[in-house]
């Protein structure tokens, strides 16, 4: 018996925690935001989905030691 990729995917907030925990930020979104569509007010879901977006958002911002890389002193 073959099954589809999406078929039978298990969506859970604790599913999502797994995957944080691992350090998959974008796969944890992924699972809150579509936990936020079929449950709209739940109001964990929306601020663990604005959370995780400040945090992809932080860690896109070029670091410290990069600008001062990149400047040039000469």
């Amino acid at each position: 018996m073959m099954i589809e990729k999406n078929e039978n995917k298990i969506i859970t907030a604790t599913l999502a925690d797994i995957y944080l925990q691992q350090g998959y930020i974008e796969k944890a979104l992924e699972i809150y935001e579509k936990l936020v569509k079929k449950d709209p007010d739940n109001d964990f879901y929306r601020k663990r989905c604005a959370a995780l977006k400040k945090e992809l958002k932080e860690r896109q911002r070029p670091g410290i030691f990069k600008k001062i890389l990149t400047k040039k002193i000469w």
